[in-house]
């Protein structure tokens, strides 16, 4: 795991200090996330007490908005960065009248998961832009046969990550409009979907891609920067078309960000 990207998810932590932008800018698209586990989990219909684990869960932020709304499932969320933990430790502290269950926050390494759960002891697993973070294929193809460990038998592991398919899709249409390419951070590494599918399904039995947040791109990164381009402004995530685009159905593929269903 890099030294630089720890740094600079502890550094984005203080910064954020309680604030929901601590992993990213965009309150709307991260509100978006949370629907989407939410909607996803709900559609599995698990028993009471059912273990969720969100790996590289952040500040928490998302991990206790899901368990709020699921509040019979029991959640755990791990992430290497402590500055990130100790706010999400708060947010739990704070937020605990309102859940159903106790949500547990612990300091671990994507890298270095089955020491922290036993074997085959978890019904759901989580990821949300989490393993775009590590910095190479291999470190993210092990972390993923990690994960699969670490579920039941029949458990899912829901991945909401960058691809890098949609990246291009995107800037090709904002080429077509005369915007500027959006370009990959320097402290992510998309994965190539063709590559990810194939090596999923050696390991899952069922494997499906969802390009969930693919119109709410298109309405922001496209439309709404273009409309800040002719008005020479700059984009503000705050701005109303966020409210209205993340309320869009699924069409297109103009998103890096999928969420990917795995079936072990």
């Amino acid at each position: 795991m890099s030294t630089a990207i720890k740094d600079y998810w502890n550094q984005r932590a203080r910064q954020a200090a309680e604030s929901p932008t601590a992993t990213t800018d965009d309150i709307h698209l991260r509100e978006l996330e949370i629907r989407t586990f939410t909607e996803a989990i709900q559609r599995l219909n698990l028993p009471d007490d059912s273990a969720v684990v969100d790996v590289g869960c952040g500040d928490g932020f998302s991990t206790l908005q899901i368990a709020e709304r699921l509040p019979k499932l029991r959640f755990t969320g791990v992430d290497y960065s402590e500055a990130m933990i100790a706010t999400a430790q708060r947010r739990a502290a704070d937020m605990a009248g309102r859940l159903g269950r106790p949500v547990e926050f612990r300091v671990g390494d994507a890298t270095a998961l089955e020491g922290l759960f036993p074997a085959g002891s978890l019904d759901v697993v989580l990821t949300d832009r989490c393993l775009i973070n590590l910095t190479s294929p291999e470190a993210q193809y092990d972390a993923i046969r990690q994960l699969h460990t670490l579920l039941k038998p029949g458990g899912r592991y829901l991945a909401i990550e960058n691809f890098t398919s949609g990246q291009e899709e995107l800037n090709r249409t904002r080429a077509a409009l005369g915007l500027k390419e959006i370009p990959v951070r320097w402290h992510n590494l998309f994965f190539r979907e063709d590559e990810y599918l194939a090596k999923m399904r050696t390991l899952y039995r069922q494997v499906e891609i969802v390009n969930f947040s693919s119109a709410y791109y298109y309405a922001t990164r496209v439309i709404y920067s273009k409309y800040c381009q002719m008005r020479g402004e700059e984009p503000d995530y705050r701005h109303e078309i966020h409210q209205l685009a993340v309320q869009l159905p699924p069409m297109g593929a103009f998103s890096p960000i999928k969420l990917a269903i795995l079936t072990k």
